[in-house]
Order: structure tokens, then sequence, then C-alpha cells
């Protein structure tokens, strides 16, 4: 395997303890054995916006949310660039077939160019990667 590239909901996972999840528990045991991890540039906005959210929501208090920001300094990521004016094109394709907001698009622009494995708890967005023939991740 070349690589995953992780979405938000999987990494949600990883910092918000009502959202255990097999599949990004799988995806954390392929980091720590030595398979990259990528992401798009977007996701530390998804990641710190989605900690932020649950706080408001009373879902995590403050600490929690700054022990999960630092947990997220700490992971073995690579932040790849943000889209080109070049991408919009693809990213408007991706959007319009497979219904995907214009964030979820670029996770599969981004897996599909760079032959990425996706991981994702989104079943539109998996169901897009299927379609456009991308390798989801699926713990055994």
């Amino acid at each position: 395997m070349k690589g995953i590239v992780v979405d938000a909901s999987v990494a949600a996972s990883w910092l918000l303890n009502d959202e255990w999840n097999e599949t990004a528990e799988w995806v954390l045991d392929q980091m720590q054995a030595g398979v990259p991890v990528s992401v798009p540039s977007l996701w530390l906005l998804e990641i710190t916006n989605g900690l932020f959210k649950a706080e408001r929501r009373k879902r995590i208090d403050r600490k929690h949310r700054d022990a999960a920001l630092e947990r997220i300094e700490r992971l073995p990521l690579t932040i790849l660039g943000a889209p080109t004016q070049a991408d919009l094109k693809i990213l408007r394709l991706y959007a319009d077939k497979h219904q995907l907001t214009a964030y979820d698009a670029e996770y599969l622009r981004v897996a599909k160019e760079q032959k990425l494995m996706l991981a994702s708890l989104d079943g539109n967005l998996l169901s897009a990667a299927k379609r456009e023939k991308i390798q989801v991740a699926a713990p055994s």
C-alpha cells in the first residue's frame, strides 16, 4: 500500500470518545506500523472546527479540546498542499457527479491523484470513491 488519505470523520473518531470507530482504529494501527498517512490542508481546519463545535455543544471541555489539538500536532501525518485553481475543474466534476461537498471532493481528488487508499466514515464519500475505483480503508 502506497499510503492512506484520511478525512476529518476518521480523525474525529480518534479525538472524541463517543465517536470510536473500528476503521479509524485500523488507520491508527497502520500509521503506527509505518504506513504513510496524508491529509489535504483543509483537514486541519475541519478538525479544529469540529473540536470547537464539540466544546460549544458541551460534548467536551476546553481541556479535552486543547489536548486533542496537541495530539494532532504529534501525529505522523503529511499535510498536502492546498488545491490550485487548476484543480477546481476536477473538484467541480467530482462534486457534481457524486453530490459531494467541495471538501469531500478534495479528499477524493487527492486519493485518486496520489493513488492513495481513502479512509472516511462518510458513506457518500466512500460510495463516490468506490465508483472512482479508489481503494477504501476497511479493517479485516
